[in-house]
């Protein structure tokens, strides 16, 4: 069949669609849904928030059973890293790990693009710099789950807590 008739040949085609909202229809409407999105972006903000208090309270009292879901969470954490976490929680706090909780602190803030502490700044430059040599080996966005499963294996800190969050807060939002 050929086109619809009528001025332009597309008359025909705005009909199906039913009648056209007024400008202050159509305004009223948009606002209501951006005010809708607005208080969910809230909601979703406040429960992230939550869930990293539970997060950092039971990396301080090392009790997995605090964890939050996988659900709680969002979509930045999966299962897998969920679980990551559980089982660094569940061993002994490692007081000297392969890699300090400083250095995982700052590849966390890497990762969020985040700032670092005034007195961090030379350390995060020069792990920065390492990073850039190193070829193959995965970037800190990359890895924040295993990196935060294994700062979750050292014993808490206030000031590492305070970090972790920060970084935590971004990582998630993404």
């Amino acid at each position: 069949m050929g086109r619809p008739s009528g001025r332009f040949g597309e008359r025909a085609e705005f009909a199906d669609r039913g009648p056209r909202l007024g400008d202050a229809a159509f305004r009223a409407q948009r606002e209501a849904l951006e005010h809708a999105q607005a208080a969910l972006r809230k909601l979703a903000a406040q429960a992230h928030g939550e869930a990293l208090a539970h997060l950092l309270a039971a990396w301080d009292a090392r009790d997995t059973s605090q964890i939050p879901s996988t659900q709680e969470f969002g979509r930045a954490v999966n299962a897998a890293a969920r679980n990551l976490w559980v089982q660094a929680l569940s061993q002994a706090p490692q007081p000297k790990p392969k890699v300090s909780a400083a250095d995982l602190l700052l590849r966390l803030e890497i990762a969020a693009e985040v700032p670092t502490p005034a007195e961090q700044l030379p350390a995060r430059r020069m792990l920065q710099l390492q990073l850039l040599t190193r070829r193959n080996e995965a970037a800190p966005a990359e890895t924040w789950t295993q990196d935060v499963a294994a700062l979750l294996a050292t014993p808490s800190e206030a000031g590492a807590a305070r970090r972790l969050q920060n970084a935590l807060k971004a990582l998630m939002r993404a």
